[in-house]
């Protein structure tokens, strides 16, 4: 999906659905987001961008480690979720370190040159259209012996909360088109080969990706229904849905539940997260 078709996607249902459901994101997100922030270990009172901020929680929760003298810009092109980060933001109260947000497409922004100590991301690099680009871009705010923290997704096979619900719905499903590893969505970057070179053609050094294995919890909710739901509304398996006729999505739904009843116990569904948590120096 192009850049520009990104910025259509979320800033129309898709993004109002989002921010709708931002706490529930949070919370299903936060494992990923402080496995990365307990490996980058941010130093205090610097200056960070937060790449893909979405509804801003993990942009504030960094603004919370770096302290007073430091700050965060959250950058992304999704207005209702910017909107749903600035009310955060106010809810917040007083954060120790300066927070903004900026609607902007992080990968052709023009950032002030060497403004940024760490370059953040919770799963929000792997939209770029030209990837080799953006974080050649990205690199210029970065100050010298600056650092780039992010975590994006490994392979689908190895990420139970889309590779189980996914084999469930796969009857139910016309036959799908062959995929391109490699195009801009959630596991564009599953590759940690790729990752790799995207980020030395970029000119980062010091790059290391390591595995890390997170578990994801869907509820609480009153019944398996309801936590199957909360998983079938976001991400790729709800594009997937959404293309079914109503009685065929319902048969789908019916399937996802029977494969996921063995994870679900006190109201959640408890699912395995693949991740990169990858680090390179300017």
């Amino acid at each position: 999906m192009a850049n520009e078709a990104q910025k259509e996607y979320w800033n129309g249902e898709v993004g109002a659905r989002w921010a709708e459901r931002d706490d529930f994101m949070t919370r299903l997100l936060e494992p990923a987001a402080f496995a990365l922030l307990e490996k980058i270990s941010p130093e205090s009172g610097i200056d960070a961008i937060d790449i893909g901020c979405g509804g801003g929680s993990q942009t504030i929760t960094l603004a919370e480690k770096i302290g007073v003298g430091g700050s965060v810009l959250g950058v992304d092109i999704s207005a209702p979720l910017l909107d749903c980060a600035r009310e955060r933001l106010i809810r917040q109260g007083l954060v120790r370190a300066n927070v903004e947000f900026l609607k902007a497409d992080a990968s052709t922004h023009g950032f002030v040159a060497e403004s940024a100590d760490l370059l953040f991301s919770r799963f929000g690099v792997m939209f770029f259209d030209d990837p080799f680009a953006a974080f050649a871009n990205l690199r210029q705010a970065l100050r010298p012996n600056g650092n780039l923290g992010f975590c994006c997704w490994r392979e689908k096979s190895e990420n139970d909360w889309i590779n189980l619900p996914y084999q469930a719905i796969r009857p139910c499903l016309p036959e799908q088109p062959e995929e391109d590893p490699f195009a801009p969505g959630p596991f564009a970057f599953a590759r940690h080969e790729y990752v790799f070179e995207i980020l030395g053609k970029a000119g980062f050094s010091g790059i290391q990706i390591i595995p890390c294995d997170v578990s994801l919890s869907f509820g609480p909710s009153k019944d398996i229904q309801a936590a199957v739901k909360e998983l079938t509304l976001t991400g790729p398996l709800a594009k997937l849905m959404a293309d079914l006729s109503d009685d065929v999505r319902a048969m789908a739904f019916d399937s996802v539940v029977t494969a996921l009843e063995p994870h679900y116990q006190d109201g959640t569904v408890t699912l395995s997260g693949a991740l990169w948590l990858v680090m390179a120096k300017n």
